[in-house]
Parts: C-alpha cells; structure tokens; sequence
C-alpha cells in the first residue's frame, strides 16, 4: 500500500469451515468498528449454534490507533483468540472481527491440534473475503469572500485524495472537504500567508 493513510478491511461478511478429527471450527469474518459491535456478532453466533463448545474471536477494533482483542472462551490459554488475531495481522486487516465457533467432535485436539485448527479456520474465512483499501480521513473547512473562490478552488485541487462535500456560496463562502489524514497539516498551512480565507479542522 503506497499511501499512508491506507489500511484494508473488509464491507462485507465472508465464512470458513474447518475440520479436524470430527471437531468442526465453522469462522465468521465481520466488518466491525468497536466494542458494542463485537459483542453483538458474539451474542449473534451464540444464538445460531447453541450446540457448540466455544466462540472464540479475534479482533482490530478502529483504523487509526486500533484496538486489539482476543478471546479462547474457555479454551486453553493461547490456543484460539490469538491464532485468529494472528492471521488478521498477518493479513493486515482493520476494522474487523473474526470469530471461530467449536463443535467438540470427542476426541481431544492438544494445544498444538487447536492453534492449528483456529489459525486454519480464521485464514480459510480471510481467503474467502473480498478484501477493499479504505483510507483514514478527516474534515477541514474553508471559509473565504466569494472573490477568493479560484484560488480556494485551486488549493484544494492541490490535495491528494481531496474530496469536496458541501458548498455554499453567499455572503461567506464555506466549503467542506474530506482529505486524507496525513494531508491535514499541510492543508491547514495552504493560506497562511492571508487573511481572506480560514481553514480549519472539523470535530
């Protein structure tokens, strides 16, 4: 990825299925954002296999300054939530949740057999999901005289990835723009050097 501001994700669920020595490890990889999220893909997958031992998951929570989880629900320490984890950072996927359910199928896998058999799961749902580049990006406004309209206009071309969102011409001019994160800085320096346009960061 040649951007900085660039990580990738995923917009839509994708599923593997795992087997091993009669155990199924049936995974689910989600879209997710933030804690309140999880939990309900959670609740969700504990509703749709009510026979089934375990709901272990890993997680990056949020693009920027993300959020790691992992969970082995109950199985032994390391075997499950942070094989999955693993393969979401060795894919280098944010913004997701992975969760890997267990059916128990009567024979005993070992530490060794459950790594396996999460990191497997997790990365068969990985394989199958249509992976997009999505960009950390926030909003800055510029206001100005209508006569400052060309050289906003031109500035804003200036910026990569710059996306304009409003415009509102009257009296004072306001135009709101999406750019990416690492552009913030030099965007808010563009009209230093005048009074007749203000630009600043949007909460």
């Amino acid at each position: 990825m040649t951007h900085p501001d660039a990580y990738k994700t995923v917009t839509s669920p994708s599923e593997g299925d795992f087997r091993d020595r009669g155990s199924k490890f049936p995974s689910y990889l989600f879209p997710c954002g933030d804690e309140i999220e999880l939990k309900g893909y959670i609740n969700d997958l504990r509703k749709q296999h009510p026979g089934a031992r375990h709901v272990c998951y890993g997680a990056i929570l949020g693009a920027e300054n993300s959020v790691e989880r992992s969970n082995d629900d109950g199985e032994p320490g390391g075997t499950a939530g942070l094989p999955i984890l693993n393969q979401l950072l060795s894919a280098e996927l944010k913004n997701v949740a992975l969760l890997v359910v267990r059916y128990f199928g009567g024979t005993k896998l070992g530490k060794a057999g459950l790594i396996n058999a999460y990191k497997e799961s997790a990365k068969e749902a990985i394989d199958a999901a249509k992976l997009v580049t999505r960009q950390i990006r926030t909003g800055i406004q510029f206001r100005f005289c209508y006569d400052a309209t060309g050289p906003v206009m031109q500035a804003i071309e200036s910026i990569k990835h710059a996306h304009i969102k409003e415009q509102v011409y009257d009296q004072d001019c306001l135009i709101t723009v999406s750019i990416p994160k690492s552009e913030l800085d030099k965007a808010l320096h563009l009209f230093d050097h005048t009074d007749e346009v203000e630009v600043s960061q949007m909460d």
